[in-house]
């Protein structure tokens, strides 16, 4: 099965860290600059808004103030400053008035004046015509409307006192130049592009910090590891200096049982749960008598219950860790038989965990090869007989299968070899196996 590498810290921080901390800067990015975008759009649309109304306030101030001195009709007062305002190129650089309509709200009165020359005087005159001829609420109104895909500024104030009889109004449509709309969206972007910088900047600032972080959590994250993996160790180490005064037994069982899972596949974390259960499969033992643990001789009834009773201890013992919790597949399971006839709990086929499964296979092909103080070992070919008669009855039939093909491999690679060795070899395994997706310090 193909396995991943497991990343450095080097390669974690420059290929993950920093294209995850890219990618949220970009994201944070355009959303701040969407954000900045919408309301600089608005200012903006609202400070047009502003100066429009600021200019229909003047032709009104205008009117008003022709009407006093001349003595003249609102009309055509406001028709005077009109002409005024349309001669006189007061702001050129702001844009112009190109539609201008004088009504009296409910008498049918209007009159209108229009920039003739201008290229969307028709859409404007459409607009217009479009809206009711009546007072806005409030008595004035601005918003800022769309022709043509350019931006205009409908304006509606009184001429008049909106309390007085017949009150007369002003409708204007002012049309910012384009010297005016590029000052617009050049502000617009100028705010966009200081959003984004900012963000960039923020992130820049963030980055070693994060760095340092993660460094220390990775120091934290692989001495926690090393630890656990070391009482594990101290475990194994514990059970078999009582049992059979070496650890052989559990580097090679555990190199078989870890061969085997390859062979049939196993995930990574399946493969972590199987380690630390070969570790303690036997670690009830502790709570086993001498007489009984190291009984030269067979075991009777009474002794066998007894010796079946380090599973229960085993079970106890890895409660209170959550870290072996998972290890309780192989623990409170590798005595199990396929058909049922094993023990603690008599289950049958795949209620049975598939790493106890696994780890039967490997514990009885190790056992049966192994010298024992009650017994003297079996060459490989008798040892691979048992394995046969057992399967569908003891063991799983598709465990045995995998197991006859890499049986003479990991025979010839580990049976005899000293504890030293098997270390070793274990020790590469385990690395590898719960580096899996972790980061390793260079």
């Amino acid at each position: 099965m193909t396995r991943s590498r497991p990343l450095s810290l080097q390669t974690f921080v420059y290929r993950v860290l920093t294209l995850r901390l890219a990618l949220m800067a970009v994201v944070i990015g355009l959303l701040t600059g969407a954000a900045v975008y919408y309301s600089e759009q608005q200012n903006l649309r609202a400070q047009v808004v502003e100066e429009t109304r600021a200019e229909i306030q003047l032709l009104i101030a205008r009117t008003i103030q022709i009407a006093q001195e001349q003595g003249r009709e609102q009309r055509a007062a406001f028709h005077q400053a009109l002409e005024e305002r349309l001669s006189v190129a007061a702001k050129p650089a702001n844009g112009e008035f190109v539609y201008v309509q004088f009504f009296v709200p409910g008498t049918g009165e209007s009159e209108e004046r229009t920039a003739n020359s201008y290229p969307l005087i028709e859409a404007v005159k459409r607009l217009a015509h479009s809206r009711p001829r009546r007072p806005p609420p409030g008595g004035e109104a601005a918003e800022v409307v769309m022709v043509g895909e350019r931006l205009h500024v409908l304006v509606v104030m009184p001429l008049t006192d909106p309390a007085g009889p017949n009150p007369a109004y002003a409708e204007a449509v002012f049309a910012p130049s384009e010297a005016a709309r590029q000052a617009l969206q050049k502000t617009l972007r100028h705010s966009v592009v200081m959003a984004l910088l900012i963000v960039v900047a923020t992130s820049g600032l963030l980055y070693p910090v994060i760095l340092q972080l993660v460094r220390k959590l990775t120091l934290f994250s692989r001495n926690l590891l090393e630890a656990n993996l070391g009482t594990l160790s101290l475990l194994a180490s514990a059970i078999a200096k009582r049992d059979s005064d070496t650890d052989a037994h559990n580097f090679r069982v555990t190199l078989y049982a870890v061969r085997l899972a390859e062979v049939l596949g196993l995930e990574n974390s399946a493969l972590q749960t199987l380690i630390k259960g070969a570790f303690l499969h036997d670690v009830g033992k502790i709570g086993i008598r001498d007489q009984i643990l190291l009984k030269a001789g067979g075991l009777d009834a009474r002794e066998f219950a007894q010796m079946q009773a380090h599973v229960r201890h085993g079970l106890e013992i890895i409660d209170g860790s959550m870290w072996l919790a998972d290890a309780a597949q192989v623990v409170g399971a590798h005595h199990e038989k396929f058909d049922g006839s094993g023990y603690p709990n008599g289950l049958t086929g795949e209620a049975i965990p598939l790493v106890a499964r696994i780890f039967a296979v490997a514990d009885v092909f190790d056992a049966l090869t192994s010298k024992r103080p009650y017994k003297q070992p079996l060459s490989y070919e008798a040892a691979l007989d048992l394995i046969r008669q057992g399967r569908g009855s003891h063991f799983d039939p598709k465990v045995v299968d995998a197991f006859l093909v890499i049986s003479a491999r990991v025979y010839r690679a580990y049976a005899g070899r000293d504890s030293q060795g098997l270390r070793d070899e274990l020790k590469t395994i385990i690395t590898r196996a719960f580096s899996q997706g972790e980061i390793l310090l260079d």
